[in-house]
């Protein structure tokens, strides 16, 4: 038995440390050039050299670097307002089956101490 917790500790310590070490991984180093997908807006697009005159190209206005994972910031907004919006449906709706239950017990209480003491 003794073996088989200090595994189960072994195996919780390792997974805690690769998850540490991914972390740390993801946060530290940039992108490298090259395909990938990401939440971050895109590059701020310059015109090619070439023949003619060069048309300036609107550019986002500037995002202040939030780190690794600023780019998150909206997805997040918009869910965490939908995990608002459906708490407060689900605590209303709760409320209102603990309400029935509630009034439904009082009833049975008093219909059983009615019972117990005679009618009286």
């Amino acid at each position: 038995m003794p073996g088989i917790h200090r595994f189960r500790i072994l195996i919780g310590v390792a997974a805690a440390g690769g998850l540490v070490a991914f972390a740390v991984h993801a946060g530290a180093q940039a992108p490298t050039p090259g395909r990938y997908i990401s939440w971050a807006p895109p590059a701020v697009a310059t015109a090619t050299p070439g023949a003619g005159a060069a048309l300036p190209l609107a550019s986002p206005s500037p995002v202040t670097n939030a780190g690794p994972l600023g780019g998150l910031t909206s997805p997040l907004s918009g869910l965490f307002k939908q995990l608002n919006a459906n708490t407060a449906a689900t605590a209303s709706g709760q409320y209102s089956v603990l309400h029935e239950l509630e009034t439904a017990l009082a009833a049975h209480i008093q219909q059983f101490l009615k019972w117990v003491t005679g009618g009286r």
